[in-house]
């Protein structure tokens, strides 16, 4: 019975960051091709598109934070669900967000010596990047 339970909590951790990660992907990429866009109809379709994005981020982020919350009242669960490999996938997918950031910025500061380029665009696109790859590289470290 417990294993059944990690396992399906397990799996329903793994599915909920799933879907956060797509939420966030429409979402805040919509939001930066919004400002890229000068025909308004587009505009307004790229708004519907981030909204749906933003409700399926949210509401995928409160189920994991309730979940989160179901897992840290188990101790078993927590023991089970937080092991040294869960962390590890975790600290590498930090790296390669964070490495991410890094060449983005480099990149553009290679970029911003031919052009001039909005500050604001330039750290939209570096959060949306940095974030993402955080996102899907726990994906792939985690894959069920």
């Amino acid at each position: 019975m417990e294993n059944s339970l990690i396992e399906q909590f397990d799996k329903a951790r793994y599915n909920m960051n799933k879907w956060l990660t797509i939420g966030w992907a429409v979402w805040d990429g919509s939001y930066i091709l919004k400002d890229l866009i000068i025909n308004r109809l587009i505009i307004l379709v790229l708004v519907f598109i981030g909204l749906i994005g933003w409700i399926l981020f949210s509401i995928h982020l409160i189920k994991l934070l309730r979940l989160s919350k179901k897992i840290n009242a188990n101790h078993k669960l927590k023991e089970a669900l937080t092991n040294e490999m869960i962390r590890f996938n975790s600290y590498k997918s930090f790296c390669i967000g964070f490495w991410t950031f890094l060449v983005t910025i480099v990149c553009f500061l290679v970029v911003s010596v031919f052009y001039d380029l909005s500050a604001l665009l330039v750290c939209r696109i570096t959060l949306y990047l940095g974030v993402l790859s955080f996102f899907t590289a726990w994906l792939i470290y985690n894959r069920k």
